[in-house]
């Protein structure tokens, strides 16, 4: 990609005004970060402008960035995860200092706790200002350190030059290791001055290729899924990379495919050998449980997939990651592969299929060399009744919830994205009956579990994506953490559904107080009147009922702009 400084077009239309003028004294640090940036192909950043951070947006519109203005910092960092899940690129938050940069964080955690990409940028006080308690604007102890404690890297840089390696170097990591947010906060007089570096140094470096496992260690795990005759897979987010080659695996073994919600739509979940991401449910441990060999590719099988349970097979585990001290977390494997599953799950393909080349054609045991079940000789599972056990298991949790996402999937097209929230509706009912075709069409954060994460994390789906229907789906008191990023949605004109399940409250937590013997307090919400609402903001305001939702979410669906749908249950 060209790093020439020409003006380019931006998603949207945002481009230089037709004889607008560049208004640059000199090429700062601001600038040569953002040239970085746009280098790797960066061209949408979110924030709000502050006093501090007004370099960061000079640049903006002769480099082709659009700046995504949200009406919080936290619903900007949202917003950066759900379009970096959908375009693949690191999602970029630009900040001011201080108070700025802290409402950032829940955003940058959530990045952290699910393996995602983001990049934070944040002016700082000058050099030779640190820790001076003088009552500076937006003046904070330590804001790098704070932001230390939540994210991958957090430094405050002393030039343009580190601020720009900071980025390179980020890309490459994101890459080639466990991906996690980085952030960099540029003192102000550094942010400002003339940059320290030629633009030959902001031009994207080579990444690379993935790193494939070694070869002993590729073999052993051949040997395991070869002499296993009812192998299993569970695919986690670091599965995504292998792509389609997931899918040929899994056909050649003939081996169901579970994923974790981040791994969800690893495999298009219509495909006969899915098995969705309902790794919570105890139908899928005991499935887990009877088979004679778990891969497990990507995962740090989380105690917030599994929901408590024990998913031991009956014979060898086999954990392929990026990191190799993932592959000792939640579950001891018996066989450890190190490496990039874009890498290493094509070596697994052509270690079993040399292997069952071996056995030679029309081996009447149907078994290769060694004497094992050759992948061509296996039989193809019948996954209908563990299916629609889980399925069933799925709805006798919340029989309700479960109805009206399966009448919310029976409306919307094939190539949704759908975003939930840390609410019932979401991992009660949408990891289950939301059949994810690609990865990334449900944007969740099932371990940072945070609340007013969905209607931001759509926004930023559909800047990405504005060609596929994006659809927001979340509980009352998940919608009102982020409310105010409606009116962002409504500015920028995006046709965009977002359903609001009322319960009442915080459903979950009067429940868990239930449970307890407590009497339920401060969970039940004065609720607003959500059409009245929607429509003050510009929106279109539509009442639901059980029995319309399917009729209004269809008109949602044909609405333009942004619409709200009420369903009171």
């Amino acid at each position: 990609m060209s790093n020439e400084n020409t003006v380019t077009a931006a998603p949207g239309g945002f481009e230089n005004p037709a004889g607008a003028a560049s208004s640059y004294p000199e090429r700062t640090t601001a600038r040569a970060v953002l040239e970085t940036l746009r280098g790797y192909g960066i061209d949408t950043v979110f924030g709000i402008p502050g006093t501090h951070s007004l370099e960061f947006y000079r640049p903006l519109r002769e480099l082709g960035i659009r700046p995504i203005t949200t009406r919080h910092e936290q619903g900007a960092s949202y917003g950066a995860d759900g379009w970096s899940q959908v375009r693949g690129l690191p999602g970029v938050v630009i900040t001011t200092s201080g108070p700025g940069l802290l409402n950032s964080l829940s955003g940058a955690a959530t990045a952290y706790a699910e393996s995602r990409p983001m990049i934070l940028l944040s002016p700082g006080r000058p050099v030779g200002h640190d820790f001076r308690d003088i009552g500076s604007l937006h003046e904070t102890k330590n804001p790098s350190a704070a932001v230390n404690a939540i994210v991958g890297v957090s430094r405050r840089v002393t030039s343009a030059a580190e601020a720009v390696t900071m980025i390179h170097d980020a890309m490459r990591d994101f890459a080639h290791s466990r991906p996690r947010p980085i952030h960099i906060e540029i003192p102000l007089d550094i942010l400002e001055a003339p940059a320290d570096v030629p633009e030959s140094a902001t031009a994207p470096r080579p990444l690379g290729e993935p790193a494939p496992a070694p070869e002993a260690d590729v073999a052993a795990a051949v040997e395991a899924l070869a002499a296993s005759e009812r192998p299993v897979i569970l695919a986690g987010g670091g599965s995504l990379a292998a792509g389609e080659h997931l899918l040929e695996l899994a056909e050649l073994l003939e081996a169901p495919v579970i994923t974790t919600t981040n791994g969800k739509g690893a495999i298009p979940e219509k495909h006969r050998l899915s098995l969705g991401a309902d790794l919570r449910l105890s139908t899928a441990h005991e499935f887990l449980r009877s088979r004679d060999a778990l891969l497990v590719i990507g995962s740090k099988v989380g105690e917030a997939e599994l929901w408590g349970g024990d998913i031991t097979p009956q014979g060898p585990v086999v954990r392929v990651d990026i990191m190799r001290d993932q592959m000792l977390c939640n579950l001891t494997p018996d066989v450890e592969v190190p490496g990039n599953s874009a890498a290493v799950v094509p070596q697994l393909l052509a270690g079993l299929r040399a292997r069952a080349d071996a056995g030679g054609p029309g081996d009447a045991a149907g078994s290769d060399a060694a004497g094992d079940v050759a992948p061509s000789a296996r039989t193809a599972p019948d996954l209908r009744e563990v299916f629609d056990a889980m399925d069933e298991e799925g709805r006798t949790w919340a029989p309700e919830l479960a109805a009206l996402n399966e009448t919310i999937m029976d409306v919307v097209p094939d190539d949704t994205i759908l975003a939930g929230d840390s609410s019932q509706v979401t991992y009660m009912g949408s990891t289950t009956f939301f059949r994810a075709p690609v990865p990334h069409s449900l944007l969740y954060m099932g371990t940072y579990a945070t609340l007013g994460y969905g209607l931001p994390a759509a926004i930023g789906a559909k800047l990405a994506a504005p060609e596929r229907p994006v659809v927001c789906l979340v509980g009352d008191g998940a919608l009102m953490f982020s409310i105010q990023e409606l009116m962002t949605a409504v500015e920028l004109g995006l046709d965009l559904p977002v359903i609001c399940v009322d319960n009442g409250g915080y459903g979950e937590i009067r429940q868990n107080m239930v449970d307890r013997s407590i009497q339920p307090l401060g969970v039940d919400l004065v609720q607003p009147d959500w059409v009245r609402l929607a429509e003050g903001f510009g929106a279109t305001g539509l009442p639901a009922t059980m029995d319309t939702l399917a009729d209004t979410v269809r008109t949602a669906l044909e609405t333009k702009g942004t619409s709200l749908v009420h369903l009171k249950i």
